[in-house]
């Protein structure tokens, strides 16, 4: 609080405290769905967000120094912001990772679903 008002004090512009951070704003838009990412998720997020997932889908695999470059955020930040996209089964992490560096693959495993077996009443609709 008090750095924040220091801030406002020396820059003259008073901050909007209602906004979120980048950070912030990736994290909930990440957070905020239950199922595997599909491409139109990736077409909603917010810059820096959006580019910095394309470009990791498009090089398939990478490293956590290479997506923290592309996000601009820390590197704390962007491991967090990387564990959610594996829970959201963007990312895995590679079987080669080490202590050092965190190695990832980026899929779009959302872009199709299973396939099951039509219901039964579809045949009595036809019918």
């Amino acid at each position: 609080m008090f750095l924040k008002k220091l801030k406002e004090f020396f820059t003259g512009k008073k901050e909007d405290s209602t906004k979120p951070s980048p950070y912030e704003l990736a994290l909930k838009q990440i957070q905020s769905g239950q199922t595997d990412i599909m491409p139109s998720d990736i077409l909603s997020f917010s810059e820096p967000l959006r580019s910095a997932v394309n470009a990791m889908v498009r090089l398939g695999r990478f490293s956590l120094t290479e997506f923290t470059e592309k996000l601009t955020f820390t590197r704390a930040e962007a491991k967090i912001i990387a564990d959610a996209l594996v829970k959201r089964k963007l990312f895995e992490v590679a079987s080669y990772s080490n202590e050092q560096e965190t190695f990832y693959t980026a899929h779009l495993s959302g872009s199709t679903r299973p396939l099951k077996k039509p219901d039964l009443d579809l045949w009595k609709k036809i019918d």
